[in-house]
């Protein structure tokens, strides 16, 4: 086993892409006027979902790139980075050609590739792309202020003050995914970077129970619940709002801690591990699947429950082609080794 991994981290990732596609699912196959528990599912996946990734995104980075040198590193913050943006290439055509039946022609797909069409249910990928760059790029400075404590709860607080930005005045839509706007829905790398950064704490001073964070994180999502609760109903999402990126803080830490306890035993989280290791392939290959069954089955209505099931058939299909793709891996490695021998 790999000393330097937390496969707790993976297991946090595991839980989140069970929520992510389950999400997709009912939004494209379940309606939440015929099934009213569909839409609650919705919003807390939602809530946590993003954000909880994006805090992994920080945790892994301090444990496998900041606490390295920059040219250790660099390349392959870069590879990540360039992978996921590919991936947000091939959904987001494969959204617009098999959901939007637009022609497989150049028009079609040079404004996905200059990033002035962002198509739906892949937006998220194309943040997470941007979140990772930035982080590249910033290298140095992050690497030092999770150094000091009291600077790094500024910078903390500084950023979320950037909901308050005039997202109506944001008119450039590749500026609109670093700061926000109403073009479109998209995840601003500014407003979300904060989880990010804490990520990169929890790994930095190996966080676990603690109740400083347990009273944080009540209290900001406490916020959430008081405006729902005054205003009967959810905070602005695209763009973010304070209250948005406050909802997830208590269920992020939850999450967190739920892996802490399930990575004692590893024997039964083997399943939530491949998914938290193979995170790109699992979000791509499942809107394929959703986009292309969309396409071929408009009128398809499922439950609840139906979709629950229908994510677990997505997810363990895909877990089937890794477990092929790692066999075929091994046996041309096994056969290689016995020409070798043979000759």
């Amino acid at each position: 086993m790999n000393k330097e991994r937390d496969y707790s981290i993976d297991i946090f990732k595991g839980l989140l892409v069970i929520g992510m596609v389950y999400c997709h699912i009912l939004q494209f196959f379940s309606n939440p006027m015929v099934f009213t528990g569909a839409q609650r599912v919705i919003d807390v996946v939602n809530i946590v979902t993003f954000t909880g990734f994006v805090f992994s995104f920080g945790y892994v980075g301090q444990i496998a790139y900041y606490n390295k040198p920059f040219k250790a590193v660099y390349g392959r913050m870069l590879s990540t980075a360039l992978k996921t943006l590919i991936a947000f290439y091939i959904s987001g055509t494969y959204y617009r050609l098999f959901l939007d039946r637009k022609p497989l022609t150049w028009s079609t797909i040079k404004p996905i590739l200059i990033l002035q069409d962002i198509p739906g249910w892949s937006e998220f990928l194309i943040s997470f792309s941007l979140i990772m760059l930035v982080g590249l790029v910033l290298f140095k400075p992050l690497t030092w202020l999770v150094e000091r404590k009291f600077k790094f709860w500024v910078v903390v607080v500084l950023l979320l003050i950037t909901t308050y930005l005039p997202y109506d005045k944001v008119t450039v839509n590749q500026l609109g995914l670093l700061i926000g706007t109403r073009k479109f829905a998209s995840f601003p790398v500014l407003q979300y970077f904060p989880y990010y950064l804490i990520g990169m704490y929890a790994a930095r001073y190996k966080l676990g129970w603690n109740w400083k964070f347990l009273v944080g994180s009540l209290a900001a999502s406490g916020i959430f619940i008081t405006y729902v609760i005054a205003r009967q109903g959810l905070p602005e999402r695209f763009p973010p709002s304070i209250y948005w990126i406050l909802s997830s803080a208590f269920l992020v830490y939850v999450y967190y801690l739920a892996a802490k306890v399930l990575v004692i035993s590893m024997k039964y989280t083997s399943f939530l591990r491949v998914l938290g290791q193979n995170v790109l392939l699992y979000l791509l290959l499942s809107n394929i699947m959703i986009f292309t069954l969309k396409h071929n089955q408009e009128q398809l209505l499922l439950s609840t429950m139906e979709c629950l099931w229908f994510d677990v058939c997505i997810l363990l299909l895909i877990n089937f082609f890794i477990r092929i793709t790692i066999s075929t891996k091994l046996g041309a490695k096994v056969a290689l080794k016995s020409e070798g021998v043979n000759h």
